[in-house]
């Protein structure tokens, strides 16, 4: 007599009774997920996730396994299950690398010249800012939306051998623009950042298209999470172009004078895109479809997702253009509204963490979730900082207080973007690999360290207006605390990606995309 299925079942374990009920769980979104043997998650944890109905999903598996079909199902691997991977090794090299690594170079820099306005340290800054934008976001974002946009849609990948494409042009491109920003200005870095420009740019229209094609071979409706995710897209197309725009303008200064105020000018209105326009929005869309079901969390008592997504885009445009015409034409009415732009950030960030109830008590515990709650602490603490830089600026005698938004930027990009990045994947890659993340170590020490290295670098960056002394020798430190937090992360994630029951081979041959399905 076969076993019954039940919810706490493990897809694993009914894979393994009934190998044909894999073309079930394929129907509602499984597709790769887990390898050969799929996940270990219980069914009902499944269902929640890919929004199936349980009760009909048990029906189907016992009928499958009363009456196994008659054709073996045989799993076949394919590039659109892997493609993440490559995508988040890549991003986890940039990070240890031109990002995370260049970047401490920088803050000692900075430590031991005690200043944090450095000229000739600009140019550094800025790669590393590229490369931990493009590379580090911009990638596990491009190797998360492959991987999990299809599977939520109940379809499959468009063009897989197109998204590996985009992974090879954004390498190129972030490679390119980190040798151009830090060569001397000239016809070399110029020719570097035009080709680095229009390979990032090119290969993420072509992330745009594959999105949007893979989302219309879906026969299911749309969600309000989605017009985050687009949205997000959008931006992250804006960005690309205005940072190629920043780069020439930089490099075709004629002055260290006319460098400042070009980048004085630039700068701001590009993280801004970067890390409220790019970021924020697509992981505001893809914690309203991911954080609350496979945390347990429910569903709010008030749905504002729209009320938030307006929220978000409106106050970032008034941020921008309110910046903008405050450097250009000084009128103080734009001071206003700049703080305006700040206030009205507070509140979709308040709102968006009602949405999605994550200081509830979660049903689903896991060594990830600790990584999503601190997140959006770190959400909290980096956006009521913004309505506070004027009033700080004001006290600290300075028009616009360069420690104050470095310490808010970080507090935004490391402990609300990196955190939720850690965590996120913490929680799918050990899924997609078919491996317990119960048997796996609770990530305790990177998420210690990478806390401490956050909490003392906004604090000593604050503290370099009123005592440098004390703030400069120790801010170096914690760069290497981040570093070594993202690095211990990153060996064992990139571990867990190889313990994936597939073919190492297959995926160093991954065919190239000129005529690929």
């Amino acid at each position: 007599m076969s076993k019954k299925i039940e919810a706490s079942t493990s897809v694993a374990e009914i894979v393994r009774l009934c190998p044909s009920a894999r073309k079930i769980f394929d129907q509602h979104g499984l597709k790769g997920c887990g390898g050969e043997h799929g996940p270990a998650e219980p069914l009902e944890f499944f269902a929640r996730v890919h929004q199936a109905d349980l009760e009909a999903l048990l029906e189907d598996l016992n009928a499958e396994i009363e009456r196994p079909a008659k054709e073996p199902y045989v799993y076949h691997e394919t590039p659109a299950d892997y493609i993440y991977r490559r995508f988040f090794k890549a991003a986890i090299a940039i990070v240890l690398s031109l990002g995370g690594l260049w970047g401490v170079i920088a803050l000692m820099q900075i430590s031991l010249g005690k200043a944090l306005l450095q000229p000739h340290l600009l140019p550094e800054i800025h790669a590393h800012a590229h490369a931990m934008i493009f590379g580090w976001v911009g990638l596990f974002v491009m190797g998360f939306a492959y991987q999990s946009f299809p599977r939520f849609k109940l379809t499959t990948l468009w063009r897989p051998g197109l998204a590996n494409l985009t992974l090879y042009l954004m390498l190129l491109g972030i490679i390119l623009r980190f040798g151009g920003d830090l060569l001397a200005h000239g016809p070399l870095a110029l020719a570097l950042g035009a080709v680095s420009a229009a390979a990032e740019i090119t290969a993420i229209v072509l992330f745009m298209v594959i999105i949007l094609k893979t989302a219309r071979q879906s026969m299911g409706p749309h969600s309000p999470y989605e017009l985050f995710i687009m949205t997000a897209l959008g931006w992250f197309l804006i960005q690309a172009v205005f940072s190629g725009f920043f780069f020439f303008a930089e490099a075709t200064a004629t002055s260290l004078q006319e460098t400042i105020l070009r980048t004085a000018l630039l700068d701001g209105p590009l993280r801004s895109m970067q890390v409220l326009g790019f970021a924020a929005l697509i992981i505001a869309g893809v914690s309203q479809r991911f954080v609350p079901v496979v945390y347990g969390l429910g569903q709010p008592k008030h749905d504002r997702q729209k009320l938030i997504f307006w929220l978000m885009n409106g106050s970032l445009l008034l941020d921008i253009a309110s910046y903008v015409a405050l450097l250009v034409i000084g009128n103080p009415f734009f001071g206003f509204t700049l703080e305006l732009s700040y206030l009205l950030m507070v509140v979709w960030a308040v709102l968006l963490v009602v949405q999605l109830r994550v200081f509830t008590r979660t049903t689903q515990p896991d060594r990830s979730w600790k990584f999503i709650r601190a997140a959006y602490v770190w959400l909290l603490i980096a956006i009521f900082m913004m309505p506070l830089l004027m009033p700080y600026s004001a006290w600290a005698g300075e028009g616009f207080s360069h420690a104050f938004w470095g310490a808010h930027l970080h507090a935004f990009t490391v402990g609300f973007i990196s955190m939720m990045i850690l965590g996120v994947s913490s929680r799918v890659v050990p899924i997609l690999a078919g491996v317990d993340s119960k048997r796996l170590t609770s990530l305790w020490g990177p998420f210690i360290l990478l806390n401490a290295g956050c909490i003392g670098r906004v604090i000593l960056q604050i503290l370099t207006d009123s005592a440098p002394r004390i703030a400069y020798p120790l801010i170096g430190i914690t760069g290497f605390a981040e570093l070594a937090a993202l690095a211990w992360w990153g060996i064992g994630l990139w571990h867990v990606m190889n313990l994936s029951k597939t073919h190492r081979a297959s995926v160093l041959r991954m065919p190239m995309p000129i005529g690929a399905q």
